[in-house]
């Protein structure tokens, strides 16, 4: 029988396998960024050129308006069992494409928590929440990603065969990320030579690695980081952040073979970013993290998303009280997150990262 210990050591050997055939990101330090040729708007006259609709907007479509099924197809070679779901919203003459992904109900006999190591919809969805805290609506980086559970007789009429997610309730509980358009895989993801020359690619990825740094990405697959086709305006992003916000034991569970982007990569990083952060305190940290999804059941068995109330259990990430359903990142996240942020800045104040 494997006890606490063994598995310990058993992922600690794995991982000493794993770091010695992973090769690293290239990193340059560079004070190349200190002064561009030109500082030109990275932003055009669109500012979302990859969202099919604004982030906010796919928000109040899917969580607020009469929105009908249209079809379902494979979202490509996942871990999780996620599905390209096309909607319509017939009062808004908008059709918008989500990825799906289904909670697994048999984490529940394991950790009582509905937290996968490889699916966990708490961290994907405090991963949209904390990109709010330091970026633009127009330079997210994190899809619009809410928790969503769809009613049973929906489900069932569609030709599913799936029983309710959580007991006594009668729904199917995922999330849906709205999907992004005209993007393609960033190989490689960062180019150092470029961030020093070319002011606008040094924005963008700049503000994808502060928001990799914050969450602690911890899976940085290629698939994983999309990048606008536009190669003059080259926005990347952040699509599937499930393996993020490790903390205590969960730190040791993540992708070993692969270089991810839980540190600091890219050359230099946005000065307005690092002092947006600077502006913040802890409780603002833990009043945006400790809940970033609520969802109520009504008389019909089905939960819908209402606005996040008081944090019911600070210790657990998912928490299930009467008929309320909160999900969250617990202290110990929050206070890593918050510790994270604090290093971050006094190493840009003691000039070990640079911004631009």
């Amino acid at each position: 029988m494997l006890t606490r210990n063994s598995i310990i050591l058993t992922t600690a050997a794995l991982a000493l396998v794993a770091l010695s055939g992973c090769t690293m990101l290239p990193v340059s330090r560079a004070p190349a960024t200190d002064g561009y040729a030109e500082r030109p708007s990275p932003h055009g006259s669109d500012l979302f050129p990859n969202w099919p609709v604004p982030p906010h907007e796919g928000e109040r479509l899917l969580l607020h308006t009469r929105h009908e099924f249209e079809k379902k197809v494979g979202a490509g070679s996942g871990t999780t069992g996620a599905e390209k779901v096309t909607l319509s919203f017939p009062d808004d003459g908008v059709v918008l494409d989500f990825k799906w992904k289904p909670v697994d109900p048999s984490w529940k006999l394991v950790t009582q928590r509905y937290d996968g190591i490889n699916n966990s919809p708490r961290k994907e969805l405090a991963a949209w929440v904390i990109q709010r805290l330091f970026l633009d609506p127009e330079d997210y980086v994190a899809p619009f990603t809410t928790a969503y559970c769809v009613p049973l007789a929906d489900y069932h009429a569609r030709g599913g065969e799936a029983g309710p997610t959580i007991e006594g309730s009668q729904c199917m509980l995922g999330v849906g990320a709205l999907w992004m358009k005209d993007i393609t895989l960033s190989i490689p993801v960062l180019d150092p030579v470029r961030f020093n020359r070319d002011y606008v690619y040094a924005y963008f990825l700049a503000n994808l690695n502060l928001f990799t740094y914050l969450v602690k990405h911890h899976d940085g697959r290629e698939g994983n980081f999309l990048a606008s086709k536009d190669y003059a305006r080259r926005q990347v992003f952040s699509i599937d952040n499930g393996v993020s916000f490790g903390a205590g034991f969960s730190r040791l569970f993540y992708n070993w073979f692969v270089a991810n982007w839980n540190s600091t990569r890219v050359p230099a990083l946005r000065v307005e970013s690092i002092d947006r952060l600077r502006g913040l305190k802890e409780a603002d940290i833990t009043a945006a993290l400790g809940v970033v999804s609520q969802l109520e059941r009504n008389t019909e068995g089905v939960y819908w998303n209402v606005p996040p109330g008081e944090n019911l259990d600070p210790s657990r990430g998912v928490r299930i009280e009467g008929k309320t359903l909160q999900f969250g990142l617990t202290d110990d996240e929050i206070e890593d997150v918050w510790e994270r942020i604090e290093d971050l800045i006094e190493d840009v104040d003691d000039g070990e990262i640079p911004v631009f």
